[in-house]
Order: C-alpha cells, then sequence, then structure tokens
C-alpha cells in the first residue's frame, strides 16, 4: 500500500509537471492553414501582420531547409518585405517564470538577414546570417518573468543595411512555465522515496 501510494504521488507530481509545461503559443510550427509547399495570407491562426502584408509560410523543404520537426513547416519573414507578426499570449499568471523558445532558420542566396524578438514592445532576443553559408537552424530560447496573464510575443525582420533580402525562417514557437525549484525538489523527493521503498523489499528476507 505504502509503495502504491507514493507511485501515485509522483505520478500526480509528474502529470502537474507536465501541466505546467503547456505550449501556450497557438501556432507556434505555423502549419495552419496547410499550404502543401508555400503560400501567403493576411492572417493566419494566432498571428497577426503588423506591417498589413501577407504572411507567408510555407514547408522547410521550400526553402532549402531540413525539417526541424514533424510539421515540416514554418514563418518566413523576410520573402517580398521585410516583414513582422505578433501573437497575444494568453493564460500567464504574474509572477511565475516562463521559457520562450523558437527556431530559427537561415536561407542561402537571401542576402544578409536579421530579426528581433520582442515581448510587450521589449527586444529580447535577436538572430542574424550573413547570407553566406549552409542552411541551419538555431533553437534559441529566453526566460522571463510574468506581470500579468498576458503578453504580446513579436517577430521582426529587416533588411541589414538596407539591402533587399528574404529568409529569416521561424518556427516551433513556445511559451511554457518553467517548473518553480520547489516543485523540482517534491518531485526528487518522491522518486527518491519510492526507490528507498522498492530497495527495501527487495532486501526484505523471505520466510520459509
Amino acid at each position: 500500500m505504502k509503495i502504491s501510494m507514493l507511485a501515485a504521488a509522483a505520478a500526480v507530481l509528474i502529470a502537474g509537471s507536465a501541466q505546467a509545461a503547456t505550449n501556450l503559443v497557438v501556432n507556434g510550427n505555423f502549419d495552419q492553414p496547410s499550404t502543401g509547399g508555400f503560400g501567403e495570407f493576411v492572417s493566419i491562426p494566432g498571428w497577426t501582420s503588423n506591417t498589413g502584408d501577407t504572411i507567408e509560410v510555407g514547408t522547410n523543404g521550400t526553402y532549402g531547409l531540413a525539417c526541424y520537426n514533424a510539421a515540416c513547416t514554418n514563418l518566413e519573414l523576410n520573402s517580398n518585405f521585410a516583414g513582422s507578426v505578433s501573437q497575444l499570449v494568453t493564460g500567464l499568471v504574474a509572477g511565475r517564470t516562463y521559457a520562450l523558445d523558437w527556431a530559427y532558420g537561415t536561407r542561402p542566396g537571401g542576402g544578409a538577414q536579421a530579426m528581433t524578438t520582442f515581448l510587450d514592445g521589449v527586444a529580447v532576443g535577436s538572430n542574424s546570417y550573413t547570407g553566406n553559408g549552409p542552411a541551419t537552424w538555431l533553437l534559441t530560447s529566453v526566460r522571463f518573468v510574468a506581470t500579468g496573464n498576458a503578453a504580446l510575443l513579436t517577430f521582426t525582420g529587416s533588411n541589414v543595411g538596407g539591402n533587399p533580402s528574404y529568409g529569416n525562417e521561424v518556427t516551433a514557437v513556445s511559451v511554457a512555465s518553467v517548473p518553480e525549484p520547489a516543485a523540482w525538489a517534491m518531485l526528487l523527493t518522491g522518486f527518491g522515496l519510492l526507490g528507498t521503498t522498492l530497495r527495501r523489499r527487495r532486501n526484505r528476507p523471505v520466510s520459509a
């Protein structure tokens, strides 16, 4: 009974941790709507254009990039122009720490590229590419403390040096709660107690 109770407690802790890590970003892989190649849209689920221009999304292979994830889709900020998109991320808890992640892809032959990431208008990250070298993906991660129940996430591309370019690929965007140290301590303690109890049962003499 004690083992089952400890196992149940550990399972509850694991479930709580998984729930806390839920991605709050809508359409973070830019796989909606389905394009079958690439397409330009006035709007897409979760995201809004800040420039009044269309939003270009497509499959990774269209731009000479390997698939970053199972969705194999991404946003391209610089196509016919330097684009900017935003999403109001909701479900935050003030005072809680969150991890903001995104994968940045480079497009060879597109010229120098640069992108800045903002939260509520404050720059929190940047990516750039000289225009030379192979197509690659770079996962960028920053942490922030929520000040309210929502935050405006923005990706803005630019033409470096005023030169026309295309590229600035983005996918795998996520905002997820970072487990508090106390929660991790409880989780590790639960596993430790469970392991100790199991070892004691294995070492218990067997009665004849």
